[in-house]
């Protein structure tokens, strides 16, 4: 790219060169390239097309546009994603944040609002800390004491969630441990536990974009022969760890749900099933038993 062009002319090489690397949505994706260089949002690009772009920002588009083109993730690329409200730190220890995560957490604040009695929290496989966070910044003034607590068994991972915590000015509200699942908390009990866990069964990791099979971590995705191996485990030691009456919301694969009833115990009820933008079941809730006779319900 020459020294001295224009925002146009900019993004119609982008759009070339990330075709011939048979991205998705090429046009798309230059236009954030172009738009997360200059400092402005994507429509603000289409009112200054005949603009020309520093050096600077040139420098950086060739590097991302590179990058891009070996299919990196533009999340990775410039470090950083968008979940709900709150901007995160990312790199390739952590998964980047999804749609449907949002839709898990959207699920668990709305329990937590609406259930008085709810206290403690807890975030399993935290990973880059979206779901924690999300949940510790818009329950920032809630007029409850809620207690926030996190876990990973990669240290980079929980790394990352600690920085993104300090920057959104979090770390005091949240307690994090390194550990797998629930073994850093062997004497504590939760009103509500929330996890991502990696549900991807281990023969479909081959058939994954290359954004996600080469770059993102393995251990967020790979979910074992049939998907469920960590979501088994999740569920049939959750009951230890929660209060009566207390909620375990999890997210989970494609034709997944009806899978799970056969690993309830009679602790556990399957409360509710909500589906994805896309019409899949993507979010189950489960709530721990009262009592012996409570009825399991799945919708």
């Amino acid at each position: 790219m020459a020294e001295s062009l224009t925002i146009s002319s900019v993004l119609k090489r982008i759009k070339e060169q990330l075709e011939q690397a048979k991205l998705r949505n090429p046009q798309l994706e230059a236009e954030m390239i172009v738009s997360e260089a200059l400092g402005i949002s994507r429509p603000e690009i289409y009112l200054e097309l005949d603009k020309t772009i520093p050096g600077s920002a040139l420098k950086k588009i060739r590097a991302w546009v590179k990058a891009r083109s070996e299919r990196k993730p533009f999340a990775y690329i410039i470090r950083k994603a968008w979940f709900r409200e709150i901007e995160l730190e990312v790199n390739n220890s952590v998964l980047i944040p999804r749609p449907e995560t949002e839709l898990l957490t959207e699920q668990a604040l709305r329990i937590i609002r609406s259930e008085a009695t709810i206290e403690k929290i807890l975030d399993l496989g935290t990973g880059s800390g979206a779901i924690i966070l999300s949940l510790a910044f818009e329950l920032k003034n809630f007029a409850r004491n809620l207690k926030f607590f996190a876990s990973d068994i990669s240290k980079p991972a929980l790394e990352m969630a600690k920085k993104n915590a300090r920057k959104l000015g979090l770390s005091k509200k949240i307690t994090f441990c390194k550990g797998d699942l629930f073994q850093p908390f062997s004497r504590h009990k939760f009103h509500l536990i929330v996890c991502n866990p990696p549900y991807i069964p281990q023969a479909q990791l081959r058939s994954l974009m290359p954004e996600i099979k080469r770059y993102e971590p393995e251990i967020a995705l790979n979910g074992g022969v049939d998907g469920l191996e960590l979501i088994q485990k999740i569920i049939n030691q959750a009951p230890r760890h929660l209060y009566p009456d207390a909620w375990l919301l999890m997210e989970i694969g494609l034709n997944q749900a009806k899978r799970l009833k056969k690993y309830l115990g009679a602790e556990m009820a399957l409360k509710e099933v909500v589906k994805d933008y896309n019409r899949v079941d993507r979010i189950a809730i489960f709530q721990k038993r009262q009592e012996q006779g409570f009825a399991r319900i799945l919708t």
